[in-house]
């Protein structure tokens, strides 16, 4: 913890140095020695700085503060995965590499409000990519677009990457956690990246309607 982030943890709250002391329980002085480096916070002392801005949203990192809600969103309700490729369209609809990667996919499981928003996305120029259960040859994209994850390392848990982000989908879709965070998601688009380039590719699809 840096008096700068303090500082900025501060802004992002609009708390003024005696909000924040009477948060920790501190006398305004004291904070404003911490923040102008004139003293070091002890360790409780750093903890209680950390616990106030937490409660109110706020977490550090690395360099850093920022809004908690910002790194971590959660989705609910039968709509979360709508809302999810909601959020994808519009954060890439601009990007600089526009492309949206799906692990652990079922076009089969797709109702028709999900085919109308990934045409949407499509439309937008956004390219897709998809590693499915080996097997399956219902695939609504051209077989390029995928690739094949063996029977016994598939798992019913759809894993979006795009942007800066990555999403879980959990508990049948009513529940979606979305991480928005460079080095995980630089992390999951290498693995990602490493199956694609290891794994087979479709030879054909069955699917009676496409994207």
């Amino acid at each position: 913890m840096t008096p700068d982030q303090i500082r900025a943890a501060r802004a992002l709250k609009n708390w003024s140095q005696a909000e924040l002391a009477e948060h920790v329980s501190m006398a305004t002085p004291s904070i404003g020695n911490i923040e102008s480096g004139k003293h070091v916070a002890s360790p409780q002392t750093q903890a209680a700085i950390l616990e106030a801005f937490k409660s109110a949203g706020i977490e550090f990192i690395n360099g850093g503060v920022r809004h908690m809600q910002d790194a971590i969103q959660i989705l609910e309700g039968k709509d979360g995965y709508l809302r999810l490729l909601d959020d994808v369209f519009h954060t890439l609809k601009e990007h600089s590499d526009p492309e949206l990667l799906i692990s652990c996919a079922d076009d089969r499981m797709s109702p028709p409000a999900v085919n109308d928003a990934y045409r949407r996305i499509r439309k937008a120029g956004i390219k897709m990519r998809q590693l499915v259960e080996d097997g399956n040859t219902y695939l609504m994209g051209d077989v390029s677009e995928y690739r094949y994850i063996p029977k016994s390392h598939f798992i019913n848990r759809v894993l979006v990457i795009y942007g800066d982000k990555t999403a879980l989908i959990l508990d049948n879709e009513s529940k979606i956690l979305i991480f928005k965070d460079d080095v995980m998601t630089y992390v999951q688009r290498n693995i990602f990246n490493l199956l694609w380039e290891t794994m087979q590719k479709p030879g054909k699809s069955t699917a009676n309607e496409t994207f």
